[in-house]
């Protein structure tokens, strides 16, 4: 939470800064109470958006602010229940069968806030000092309550002055109530208060026409949003400034649609607010006539209009944003791949019937020789290093199954893992279900959880020496990270029963002194499965100072062996010019960058390409066998940034092939790459001919197909008495929008069968009926369409919004 309210307040200050120092002193209010208001919402909402990886040093201000996530977990594990404390040391003391002779272990090694125990002396509870985040977590809710309690009152006291007044006028839309106090005027939705004794008529005019402004504008609900943003971050000054900033933008827009719209006298209007300040102040949620900002209101009114050239400002405010959400956030990785992927297939089962995870008669999962169906009703877990996501143009980009016991700098795979997972949502994954089946030298297991709703499951094969038989039907498998304790005949063809993972506490502690922070409940479970132990993790200490526990996990559900990572630190160094951090490492694991694929692109030409770049290749399908097609079709020695365009884009030998079946000769490939881009294929050539364009040049093809021209097009305008005209004139007639809805349009004011060019320059000087019937009201009682052309041209629409 912390971390999240500092951030939104980094957001607030830019916004704020950029508009003092940038936007405050234009006119264009309307602009600025959007980028206001926008300002307040992306504040609260940037600190949830992730972009790839784009520069160095991305998520600065995430980095900076890591100390406060350790703090506020110390926080929580003080401001949870005792009881709740209590039970946790009971799951984590109470368990058999935690790991080989861990019963006659002398003492548990814990952390600093879980219980001590012994084999001999009673539990005892090791309360942990209170830290300062939690102090600063109360001061923080302390303040929002009396932030909001003050709104409240405020917005009840309001609405209750409205409710009860008896003195009150219903003037269509709005409520005028006469207050019998004398207070400033102000309004709150479509209420308006007013002390009517304290000025005269006109006055009193002026003041109900600014509010009424205020009301039509719905002002109240920009202030209310600041007010909500002022309870949540009250501890930010720049959010008291940016309060103030949206008072006085609003008052600033009232007052210029006040002297543009309403028969009001500039200097009468100064005149009387200057007359009738006073010190009476209403409450802050209302938008009010009379406040102490009365000077920079006039300056504004007096000062000289920005002319629309000074837009130009707003253009800053793509970098500014995409900027500060650079320095915000961490770049995605791929378990933000992983997380979109779960919410999208949650879509779909959710809708799907559930399958009892037992039954008196299980079927087989599968035969010895195939791989068991994670998921109910044979249907394909959707997270597997044989099928991970794949990318546009390349469905086979995502397998990485790396073997093992290749020589050299072949990456070795998970010794005798085919993973498979899918997990949705949060769930204890610590208890449930496994199926599973023996081959000859290795049992698969298919963990699920422990409900019939549990929406996740887990497939890991695993050597059978690597588990030891407890007991009866009881077989356990030991790691560094815990235990995984299964019940029921592990040793049959297909079995299934129980299971129970512990973690190894003394593990877990390892890594709080190593500075990794657990991410989710499930971590120690992950780094179980992958087979992460303190060799691995002391590897990756001495190669980076810091080890985050999400990029740890993610090392753990990709399947990234140590000794895999190690061969792709190889690789990095021999192919790129920088050290690979654990997410280029994972990056690039989930892209299939494999030796195999180095190999193919050197077989290629491409002898000496960076890491990114031959990930790039890979995700867009480059192969040997897309550059052999394109060689095959004349296109030798292209670059892999050629390559990759041409992928892209869709550059395929058949669509080769088939530009130059219409006759129009050979191309470069950026050629090629144009026609592709622009949709030129034979069945679009032939559509032209179809409506009678024979003989075009390729460049009159493409234009054509730019602006929209086709055999339906041209018919449609040939219904018009367009006929016979060249293809120039039909684009021209497209270009300029004159198409059925315009000349059915010209139709119902009485113009018919108009020329092609009558017809576009009416189009171009907006000349359509609603024009022509204001005119008509105007008195212009013309003939031609060409009469109508002329006075659009000279002004008549202007004059008469001015008269």
């Amino acid at each position: 939470m912390i971390e999240y309210l500092l951030k939104v307040s980094f957001v607030i200050g830019v916004v704020f800064l950029f508009y003092k120092t940038v936007l405050q002193q234009e006119s264009f209010f309307s602009t600025n109470r959007m980028y206001l208001l926008c300002g307040i919402t992306l504040a609260f909402a940037l600190p949830f958006v992730t972009l790839p990886k784009l520069v160095d040093n991305q998520g600065f201000i995430s980095e900076a602010l890591k100390v406060t996530q350790t703090a506020e977990a110390e926080a929580a594990s003080v401001l949870r229940p005792k009881s709740e404390n209590q039970a946790q040391n009971r799951l984590s003391t109470g368990k058999e069968n935690v790991a080989p002779n861990r019963e006659t272990a002398p003492e548990e090694v814990l952390s600093p806030r879980q219980p001590v125990v012994t084999a001999t002396t009673p539990t005892v509870e090791v309360e942990a000092p209170t830290t300062w985040v939690f102090w600063l977590v109360l001061l923080y809710l302390f303040g929002v309550a009396v932030c909001g309690l003050n709104l409240l009152f405020q917005v009840a006291g309001t609405l209750w002055k409205a409710i009860r007044s008896q003195d009150r006028i219903e003037d269509g839309d709005y409520v005028i109530v006469n207050v019998e106090s004398k207070q400033a005027p102000c309004s709150f939705f479509k209420y308006i208060f007013i002390h009517p004794d304290d000025y005269d008529f006109e006055t009193y005019e002026q003041i109900i026409a600014h509010e009424k402004i205020h009301v039509r504008q719905n002002h109240t609900l920009d202030l209310l949003l600041a007010e909500v943003a002022v309870t949540l971050l009250w501890f930010n000054p720049f959010m008291w400034y940016f309060k103030k900033e949206v008072e006085k933008n609003l008052e600033y827009q009232t007052d210029a649609l006040l002297l543009e719209k309403e028969q009001v006298s500039k200097t009468q209007y100064q005149f009387n607010l200057l007359q009738i300040a006073c010190p009476n102040k209403p409450l802050s949620i209302t938008t009010n006539y009379n406040q102490s900002l009365l000077k920079q209101r006039i300056f504004m009114m007096n000062a000289k209009k920005s002319t629309p050239h000074a837009f130009w400002k707003y253009s800053f405010l793509a970098p500014l944003f995409f900027g500060t959400l650079l320095l915000l956030n961490k770049p995605a990785t791929s378990q933000t791949i992983l997380d979109e992927v779960s919410d999208a297939y949650t879509a779909v089962t959710s809708r799907m019937p559930q399958v009892p995870l037992l039954s008196s008669d299980p079927a087989p999962l599968s035969s010895p020789e195939a791989e068991p169906s994670p998921l109910p009703g044979g249907q394909k877990s959707i997270l597997t290093d044989e099928n991970l996501p794949p990318h546009p143009g390349n469905p086979q980009a995502a397998e990485s199954v790396l073997e093992a016991g290749n020589p050299g700098n072949n990456l070795p795979a998970p010794p005798k893992l085919r993973n498979r997972m899918n997990i949705i949502g949060s769930a204890d994954m610590t208890e449930g279900f496994w199926y599973g089946h023996a081959n000859q030298n290795e049992y698969c297991l298919d963990l699920r959880g422990k409900t019939n709703t549990s929406n996740w499951n887990i497939s890991r094969c695993y050597p059978k020496n690597a588990f030891s038989k407890q007991g009866d039907n009881v077989y356990q498998i030991t790691r560094d990270a815990g235990t995984l304790k299964l019940t029921g005949n592990l040793s049959e063809e297909v079995s299934q029963g129980k299971y129970v993972f512990t973690q190894d506490d003394s593990f877990r502690d390892y890594l709080f002194k190593k500075g990794i922070a657990n991410p989710e409940d499930n971590f120690l479970f992950h780094l179980f499965l992958g087979d992460v132990n303190k060799k691995y993790v002391d590897f990756l200490k001495s190669t980076y100072n810091d080890v985050d526990g999400d990029r740890l996990q993610e090392i753990a559900i990709h399947g990234i062996t140590m000794d895999a990572y190690q061969n792709y630190l190889a690789m990095f160094k021999k192919h790129s010019d920088k050290k690979p951090s654990m997410e280029d490492v994972i990056s690039a694991r989930i892209h299939g960058i494999t030796q195999e694929y180095v190999q193919q692109l050197q077989e290629m030409g491409f002898k000496n390409l960076s890491m990114d770049k031959m990930m790039e290749a890979k995700i867009h399908g480059v192969t040997p066998a897309y550059a052999d097609g394109l060689r095959k079709a004349g296109f030798n020695d292209l670059s892999i940034d050629k390559l990759i365009e041409a992928k892209i884009h869709g550059i395929t030998p058949s669509y080769l092939t088939e530009v130059k079946s219409m006759g129009f000769g050979d191309f470069t490939l950026d050629k090629y790459i144009q026609l592709k881009i622009h949709g030129i294929n034979a069945a679009y050539v032939k559509d032209l001919k179809s409506a009678g364009f024979n003989n075009l040049s390729l460049d009159k093809v493409v234009d054509a197909k730019i602006h929209g021209v086709n055999a339906k097009a041209v018919e449609e305008l040939r219904a018009y008495g367009f006929k016979d005209l060249s293809l120039d004139k039909y684009m021209e007639l497209r270009i300029h929008g004159v198409n059925k809805v315009y000349l059915d349009d010209l139709a119902n004011a009485g113009f018919k069968n108009l020329p092609a060019d009558k017809a576009i320059e009416a189009k171009i000087h907006g000349v359509n009926s609603d024009f022509i019937k204001k005119a008509s009201q105007e008195g212009y009682n013309l003939k031609t369409l060409d009469e109508y052309i002329n006075v659009k041209i000279m002004g008549m629409a202007r004059r008469s919004k001015r008269d």
